[in-house]
């Protein structure tokens, strides 16, 4: 993903496409994201499907996010159990 290219989409108004261009050709993975937010603080895209956070791993593949806030307000990658 260009992180150009999606900002430039979506303030120019065109959400759906942004949300394509993320999305690219594995559309019907069991993970890739069907919304975003842009994060007020950082600016930065954040990506959900339906009300999971999901994000990109080290091979380019859509998994569900455990970090901090990922189970529980206040929660910390240590808190989740495997």
């Amino acid at each position: 993903m260009a992180y150009d290219d999606f900002m430039a989409l979506y303030k120019a108004g065109k959400f759906k496409e942004a949300l394509a261009l993320v999305v690219g050709v594995d559309g019907k993975s069991k993970y890739s994201p069907t919304r975003y937010a842009i994060d007020k603080r950082e600016g930065t895209p954040v990506f959900f499907r339906g009300n999971k956070r999901v994000e990109r791993d080290d091979k380019g593949e859509w998994q569900l996010f455990i970090g901090k806030d990922a189970r529980r307000p206040g929660g910390s990658a240590d808190d989740v159990e495997a």
